[in-house]
């Protein structure tokens, strides 16, 4: 396929791996970085019907479990043009999962996505998780970035009379698109949200705390930190 082609070695190894059932289940679904993480999506109430929408979706693990448990029709959001490419190899036979090269941010517009600053040549997917688009990250480098599309969460938001269940991981910047996510919990059956500045990223410390509070008024069993 064109997009393997344009994968380096290691990650056009990783893709053919990964798309075996055996490898995902024995290895990659057991690896320390995702064991946890992947364990609290198996009490989800989801089947084939169900609409999922993965905000951030890096290398497809979490979408990819997911499809595997429960077949739902998944729309995966990611700006990272490197990882789309994977993205795009893992599920290129698979009609139910959308993926869409974008960042979503509080507006429609072109943002610079910003990556580690150990990245090289930015085509390194085990980096990739770190890429943000909010520079105040203190492990990316400000000199290191693409600019990428960005959309608007009231408008993702519309296109759905119905969110099954919503993942969100990008890296801080979820503090942009959380007001418009709580104005429209009431078509959003359950939400994981990886919350920066609890354990780590002190950087986003003062909007960790303020957004717990706010969160933490309005709880109704519906958003849970991730």
């Amino acid at each position: 396929m064109k997009t393997l082609m344009e994968l380096n070695f290691r990650e056009k190894i990783w893709c053919q791996l990964f798309k075996i059932k055996f490898f995902r289940e024995k290895v990659f679904y057991k690896l320390s970085r995702y064991k946890k993480k992947l364990q609290t999506l198996d009490k989800l109430n989801l089947n084939p019907k169900s609409v999922v929408l993965d905000i951030g979706g890096n290398n497809g693990v979490v979408s990819k479990y997911i499809y595997d448990k429960y077949r739902c029709n998944i729309e995966i959001y990611e700006p990272n043009p490197y990882c789309v490419l994977i993205l795009k190899e893992i599920f290129f036979y698979y009609p139910k999962v959308k993926v869409y090269e974008a960042a979503i941010s509080n507006k429609k517009s072109v943002k610079k996505l910003y990556y580690h600053k150990l990245e090289t040549n930015l085509k390194n997917m085990s980096l990739s998780e770190s890429s943000t688009l909010e520079s105040i990250k203190s492990n990316i480098s400000k000199k290191k970035f693409k600019k990428v599309k960005t959309e608007n969460i009231k408008s993702i938001l519309n296109k759905y009379k119905k969110i099954n269940f919503l993942k969100i991981d990008i890296e801080g910047h979820e503090y942009k698109i959380l007001p418009e996510i709580i104005k429209n919990l009431k078509k959003i059956d359950i939400i994981f949200c990886e919350m920066h500045g609890s354990k780590h990223r002190k950087e986003f410390q003062n909007q960790y705390k303020l957004w717990k509070k706010k969160i933490k008024k309005i709880q109704n069993k519906k958003f849970f930190e991730w």
